[in-house]
């Protein structure tokens, strides 16, 4: 990769690594533990995440089980979740939590649908953001007599060939998640 293309590549990446973990959290109709890892828990006088205080699996496609490690913190983590607001019943068994994941009505897929195309929409935004403040800061050190003009639209076509794959990553990616939640 061209030297000019780290830094640019490096945000560039870290806003698809963002993308890819929140799309992850949306819900298709299997279990997924990535779907509650991110709960805030008030617990210890701060919040924490949930996979912070306990551990999480998905023994069945259709249920997600918690593991508290303190005992004394189950009620609060139990409030998290239906806080969470993420149709989910919690049940208590213990310093055990069950999580059954309830199929996916049509509604409630076309909201999460229409929730991915706005994550998919804002991380393009980002990505042109990063873009457009390379190019300007570019241009001005092309005026600056840094570099030539030619050098100016060197580095800006290998951008936007940058740019163009990691766009087509994001639409990869919201494709794959969008035939997920739409299988019955």
């Amino acid at each position: 990769m061209d030297p000019v293309l780290t830094e640019p590549n490096a945000k560039i990446e870290a806003i698809l690594h963002h993308f890819k973990v929140e799309i992850a959290g949306i819900r298709a109709g299997r279990a997924n533990p990535a779907l509650i890892e991110g709960v805030s828990v008030d617990v210890y006088g701060s919040r924490m995440k949930l996979n912070e205080v306990g551990n999480i699996s998905a023994p069945q496609p259709s249920l997600l089980t918690v593991t508290v490690w303190d005992a004394s913190i189950l009620d609060k983590v139990i409030k998290a979740i239906q806080e969470a607001n993420l149709g989910l019943n919690p049940s208590n068994e213990g310093t055990l939590i069950r999580l059954p994941i309830p199929p996916l009505t049509a509604e409630r897929r076309e909201e999460f649908i229409k929730l991915l195309h706005q994550k998919k929409e804002e991380t393009h935004v980002s990505i042109r953001q990063i873009r457009h403040d390379f190019r300007n800061t570019w241009k001005k050190e092309s005026d600056e007599g840094k570099f030539g003009e030619d050098e100016f639209f060197r580095r800006e076509r290998i951008l936007q060939e940058l740019v163009d794959k990691k766009v087509a990553e994001i639409e990869e990616a919201a494709k794959l998640k969008e035939e997920e939640l739409t299988q019955i």
